[in-house]
């Protein structure tokens, strides 16, 4: 699953390390604010999650490109880390304002007292997913014996025990095997006989390798907590001293995703015009559209509530990955969104 502490990784940087690159990266990524602006812009410094661009990036490169940010006086700056486990330490060190990251991050850093917050919810629900070859059947009755392919990550790990809560088995009546780069092409290779993965990033994989449909059973079947996969994230001294600049940039970027919603050909191309290294376009638009439904919640877009954070702050805590559950305050706020 593409989120943090796995997938296709770059070595881990020490703190210092990690956090003096992308101060120089954030530096330089100043010039990629979406053009020139008739008056002085203020540069929002923006922290992906991952060491690359890749199709979550979207509504960015679409606030970039038509304006929104220039219209709102906002240049974004975006920087990749050099690992996926450095946007929160990036962020609480003040080497950038915004970053983009995992739910389960926020979670973390709470528990361990990084100064950060979600500001914005990126997704509205848990796509995570048991993925199977096209036309195989998953059932959770009968997944005794069968070798299913995790990664290491914090998500993993919290869904993971729902998935053998609703099997009625234990971890040892399975043969878990784990993925350190790609699980879906060890799944379509035959190496294992169950993928784990968000379906945004399963399907287009699959249907670019084998132009068919995988086979899907997402965390509703399986009791898991629908909640958000992706946020947007901030340094709360940050945001409480730019209260303004920052519900700018939030709307700026809520409708980079809604035009992004409305016209997904266009904006991915955008995206590749953009981010050249987000690769091939058919897959960043079959990942894209898997993405879209997932952004509007019950109030609109970026709008959180307390259960999202509590049911997944109790998920972790279950499987004994944070120590408590804190107030649901303490994730995240919805005091920067109009």
């Amino acid at each position: 699953m593409r989120t943090t502490g796995m997938g296709r990784a770059l070595a881990r940087l020490g703190r210092s390390a990690a956090v003096a690159a992308l101060g120089t990266a954030l530096g330089a990524a100043a010039l990629l604010g979406g053009g020139g602006a008739a008056r002085a812009a203020t540069t929002i410094r923006f922290v992906y999650d991952w060491p690359s661009a890749d199709f979550l990036l979207t509504p960015i490169a679409v606030a970039q490109s038509r304006g929104y940010y220039k219209a709102a006086g906002i240049k974004t700056a975006v920087a990749f880390p050099p690992n996926t486990e450095t946007t929160a330490r990036v962020l609480a060190s003040g080497a950038a304002d915004v970053g983009f990251e995992g739910s389960t991050d926020i979670a973390f850093a709470a528990a361990h007292g990084l100064p950060i917050i979600s500001v914005g919810a990126f997704t509205q629900g848990n796509n995570w997913c048991l993925v199977g070859r096209p036309g195989e059947k998953i059932d959770l009755h009968h997944l005794a014996g069968k070798s299913i392919a995790v990664f290491t990550d914090s998500w993993t790990k919290a869904m993971m025990p729902f998935v053998l809560k609703a099997a009625g088995l234990k971890e040892s009546q399975i043969r878990p095997v784990i993925a350190t780069d790609d699980d879906i092409t060890m799944l379509l290779a035959k190496k294992v006989d169950i993928a784990t993965n968000t379906a945004n990033y399963a399907v287009p994989e699959v249907v670019g390798a084998v132009h068919q449909q995988p086979t899907l059973v997402c965390a509703p079947a399986f009791g898991a907590p629908d909640v958000p996969v992706w946020v947007f994230t901030a340094r709360t001294a940050w945001a409480k001293s730019h209260p303004a600049l920052l519900r700018k940039w939030l709307a700026a970027t809520g409708k980079g995703m809604a035009w992004s919603v409305a016209h997904p050909r266009k904006a991915v191309a955008i995206l590749a015009k953009l981010y050249p290294a987000t690769g091939d376009v058919s897959y960043s638009l079959i990942g894209w559209q898997e993405t879209a439904p997932l952004l509007k919640g019950k109030r609109g877009l970026l709008f959180q509530d307390a259960a999202q954070w509590t049911g997944l702050a109790q998920a972790l805590k279950n499987t004994g990955q944070i120590p408590a559950v804190l107030p649901a305050a303490t994730y995240f706020t919805n005091a920067y969104l109009r």
